[in-house]
C-alpha cells in the first residue's frame, strides 16, 4: 500500500504555513509604521520676536503649526552663546491633537551667558505611534540667530553683580562649526 500524500492546495495549507501567514498578516499595522510613518508630525513656521535679549531675560519665538496626528512631544532645546558655551534649557513635553496651532514660546536667557552673537537650537523627538516608542523620530528645528546683551533687564528684578545665588548653573562646551 501506498501512503497518499496531498497535492496541489491542499499542500501547502498546513497548520504552520497558515499560523506564519496570520503572524504576518498582524505584523502589517507595525510594519506601516516602522517604514511609511516616518515624516515628521508638523509643518512649521516660526519668527524671532526678539532679536536681542538681555541676559537673564526671555528669547521669544512665534510658532505657528499645523499638527499631522496625535502625538508625544518632547523639545531639547538649548543656547549657545558668544563664547562657543552651550546651555541646556529643561526639556518640555506634551501632548499635541491634529489640527492648527498658534503659541509663543519664552527661552530663558542664562545671566551667565556671554553678550554677543548667540544661537538657539531645538531637537523635537516625536512619539506618534507605538513603535516610535521604541524608535522615535527626531526633527531638528531651524537654528535661530539672535544677540545677547550685557547686564539683566531692570525689570526682572535681578540684581547686577548678584549672580552667585541661586542653583549652580550647568554648561558645556559646543561644537566649533567648520
Amino acid at each position: 500500500m501506498s501512503a497518499h500524500r496531498p497535492t496541489g492546495l491542499r499542500r501547502h495549507l498546513t497548520f504552520a504555513n497558515l499560523v506564519s501567514s496570520a503572524v504576518c498578516l498582524l505584523a502589517f499595522p507595525w510594519l506601516y509604521w516602522a517604514i511609511v510613518d516616518r515624516q515628521p508630525a508638523a509643518d512649521s513656521v516660526s519668527e524671532v520676536l526678539s532679536s536681542e535679549v538681555r541676559q537673564g531675560d526671555f528669547l521669544q519665538i512665534h510658532y505657528r503649526l499645523t499638527w499631522r496626528s496625535r502625538c508625544e512631544i518632547v523639545a531639547f532645546r538649548y543656547i549657545i552663546d558668544e563664547m562657543r558655551v552651550e546651555w541646556p534649557i529643561t526639556a518640555e513635553s506634551r501632548i499635541v491633537q491634529p489640527g492648527s496651532s498658534d503659541f509663543l514660546i519664552r527661552v530663558p536667557v542664562p545671566l551667565a551667558a556671554a553678550p554677543g552673537a548667540a544661537v538657539y537650537r531645538a531637537t523635537l523627538r516625536y512619539e506618534c505611534n507605538p513603535f516610535q516608542r521604541f524608535f522615535p523620530l527626531e526633527q531638528d528645528l531651524k537654528p535661530r540667530s539672535f544677540r545677547i546683551l550685557a547686564g539683566p533687564n531692570p525689570s526682572t528684578g535681578v540684581e547686577q553683580g548678584r549672580l552667585d545665588r541661586g542653583v549652580p548653573l550647568v554648561r558645556r562646551f559646543a561644537e566649533a562649526e567648520e
